[in-house]
């Protein structure tokens, strides 16, 4: 048997994994056209432009019809959704407690109270029942996420919350393109939004989002929030600002950009999914105690990256160890997916103690781990993967 590199031996992938190299010379060659233009004409470039609209077009399209409106961020398409929504002064806004603090920020700021929901016991998402304890007279709207691409129990959780007449924001951020029963992530919220900030799936370049719906008031009230409330006419500025807003508009690099980067999202999101299948079910064949479970029927995943299960009681060592000799031999993994901003002080500050247990998010820190995937890596780096958990588990497996 090979000795492991976390005792000194050799590691199976010395330089680790490769990066992602998510650009090529399309956008290199768009972004230098625009810079060019600029350089001749004399007219700096803006937004909402050409490529902002050709962007808005395209991205409508992916989605299988709807409206959108892009941003410069994922939080402030968070914020530009809520303030869409005409939503009840100080009423609540149910959050995940597994999520960035940038899900959280825009409810405070915009007046309302955020409150916490547990994630289920199957994995990273809410689900219905978690919700369902959490839900008062005072609820105005609740956010699901689809952390690491994986989806919720989407439908049952809109159809509940439509019977309830409260307001269902569906964060998109890790899913671009995830689907149950062949529907859209993002379709089945009131109103989505998506982060585009270089590592997702599908990236505008350093940082961006997208707000998506089906309701055109809802995204015309984005766009009056997130351009400062100006009044546009036949696509031309009246000169008037008729309510509040901010400037969360994103300029033409990162637009044209994002009209590259659509371009190959469909191949993107069809490789990770592919790649995370299949190390599924090479999981399951070599009785590894790391499995990728909790996952809902009929859903398309696509994998921003592996939440792994691990079986504690079927390893000798601990999970900190496992996950440690998994590093060393090249994996890129983290032991815990630690994103619980009510744990941050100034949000814990003014909330009772009971509101802050999270007995689901708390196991998962104990049993879970994640193994970060990209769409470029070929057969041998993902053969590889299964190489490295088989070597530990051929160490540490009771």
């Amino acid at each position: 048997m090979k000795k492991l590199a976390i005792d000194g031996g050799k590691p199976l992938r010395p330089k680790g994994f490769p990066e992602r190299f998510p650009y090529d010379k399309r956008e290199l060659n768009i972004v230098t056209n625009i810079m060019k233009l600029s350089i001749k004409t004399g007219i700096p470039f803006r937004y909402n432009d050409k490529y902002s609209k050709i962007y808005e077009k395209k991205f409508i399209k992916f989605m299988n019809g709807g409206f959108c409106n892009l941003v410069n961020s994922g939080t402030n398409a968070l914020l530009a959704s809520i303030a869409s929504l005409k939503l009840k002064e100080k009423s609540d806004i149910l959050v995940p407690c597994l999520t960035d603090v940038g899900c959280v920020t825009p409810i405070v700021i915009l007046g309302f109270k955020p409150i916490p929901v547990d994630i289920s016991q199957k994995n990273f998402n809410v689900s219905l029942d978690e919700i369902k304890k959490k839900i008062t007279k005072n609820t105005s709207a609740v956010i699901v996420a689809h952390i690491g691409g994986e989806v919720t129990d989407i439908d049952k959780i809109s159809k509940y919350l439509k019977s309830r007449k409260i307001k269902l924001i569906e964060d998109c951020s890790q899913s671009h393109g995830a689907m149950f029963k062949k529907k859209k992530v993002g379709t089945f919220g009131d109103i989505s939004f998506f982060s585009t900030m270089s590592s997702k799936l599908h990236t505008t370049g350093g940082t961006g989002g997208v707000i998506f719906s089906k309701y055109k008031n809802l995204i015309h009230n984005s766009k009056l929030f997130s351009d400062r409330g100006k009044y546009f006419k036949n696509s031309k500025f009246t000169g008037k600002y008729i309510s509040t807003g901010l400037n969360l508009t994103i300029d033409e690099l990162s637009s044209a950009i994002g009209t590259i980067q659509l371009d190959k999202l469909s191949s993107t999101i069809k490789k990770t999914n592919s790649i995370g299948e299949y190390l599924k079910k090479k999981l399951i064949n070599i009785k590894s105690p790391s499995k990728i479970t909790g996952q809902y029927k009929n859903t398309f995943n696509v994998y921003w990256f592996l939440r792994i299960t691990l079986n504690l009681t079927k390893i000798k060592v601990s999970k900190k160890k496992y996950c440690e000799a998994l590093k060393k031999e090249g994996l890129n993994l983290s032991e815990k997916y630690i994103y619980n901003p009510f744990y941050q002080k100034w949000i814990a500050k003014n909330r009772s103690k009971k509101q802050f247990k999270f007995p689901n998010y708390d196991e998962s820190l104990k049993k879970n781990y994640v193994i970060f995937i990209r769409e470029n890596y070929k057969k041998k780096d993902v053969e590889d993967i299964i190489k490295i958990i088989k070597k530990i588990d051929n160490e540490f497996k009771k």
